[in-house]
């Protein structure tokens, strides 16, 4: 999930010394979230020579819907199950249900109701806030003209809306318990710190008040979503389940060596007679 501000990917703060030149272009090293390259062994496998017709079309098939994933476009139930076996659907399907990965687990639930009224909130304020911006640039290069006042009105608006929403913010964390708490700081852009007084950072300031995850505006500092859509989640689950049948016909299978060395069992030997000496001091002991 990457890390943005101001809808843009944040970098590394260096050191303002070090001089970097106009042309220079940025790495994943860069970046607070950059991706850490990491190497793989290449699999010692062997090709399977394939005899039927029908596995060769199958590959293909496979093939085909690879490239169509790789290409960003998801692929439909019919040709999933035109190119899988029943034990390799069945596994696809339950890829779907079961969480891949962590954010799944802590955003499952989706936004909680109470952050969705603040958000309702926020977004009367922004649109307030655009235009108030909007009658200020227009004034201030003579494009427009208005009643004495106007413009300073709707600036007072969008000010009132704003710690309005916060104000409903501020109610939301007072009645959560800690456990809520620690869920609804999950979805926010920023700490949330009403009980910081004189450092609290946040703020009905239209550039301090807190955004829910997700938010498209350009002043949330962490506008990514909190969890895989279940486009992206379709695609990975797609993409794993039909490179595991293509490998399937492809390669031979991997005899994995489950031989235990005589040396492995005598230590076994040892530590079973150990935990059997604890259990009998223990029933002594009782």
């Amino acid at each position: 999930m990457p890390t943005l501000a101001y809808g843009q990917r944040v970098l590394i703060q260096k050191d303002r010394y070090v001089k970097q030149g106009t042309d220079y272009a940025y790495t994943e090293e860069d970046y607070v979230d950059g991706r850490v390259e990491e190497t793989y062994e290449v699999p010692s496998v062997t090709l399977r020579t394939i005899i039927e017709a029908k596995q060769v079309t199958r590959l293909t098939k496979l093939n085909a819907l690879l490239k169509q994933l790789v290409a960003g476009k998801t692929a439909t139930v019919a040709k999933m199950r035109s190119v899988l076996t029943t034990e390799q659907y069945d596994a696809y399907v339950q890829s779907l249900a079961s969480e891949q990965h962590n954010s799944e687990i802590t955003y499952g639930n989706g936004m909680p109701d109470e952050l969705r009224g603040y958000n309702r909130k926020l977004k009367a304020a922004d649109f307030q806030q655009a235009k108030y911006e909007k009658m200020s640039g227009l004034a201030s290069t003579g494009r427009a003209k208005y009643k004495q006042g106007t413009v300073a009105k709707a600036l007072d608006k969008a000010e009132s809306l704003y710690e309005d929403a916060l104000e409903r913010l501020d109610e939301i964390w007072g009645t959560a318990s800690p456990a809520e708490l620690y869920e609804l700081q999950n979805w926010m852009d920023r700490d949330i710190d009403f009980d910081a007084g004189h450092d609290r950072t946040i703020g009905v300031c239209v550039d301090s008040i807190p955004r829910v995850k997700g938010s498209k505006s350009p002043r949330a500092l962490d506008s990514g979503l909190p969890k895989l859509s279940k486009r992206l989640k379709r695609q990975e689950c797609q993409m794993l389940a039909l490179r595991e049948a293509a490998w399937d016909i492809a390669f031979e299978k991997v005899q994995e060596n489950n031989d235990v060395s005589e040396v492995d069992v005598e230590k076994l030997k040892e530590r079973i007679a150990k935990l059997r000496l604890r259990t009998n001091l223990f029933n002594v002991r009782d």
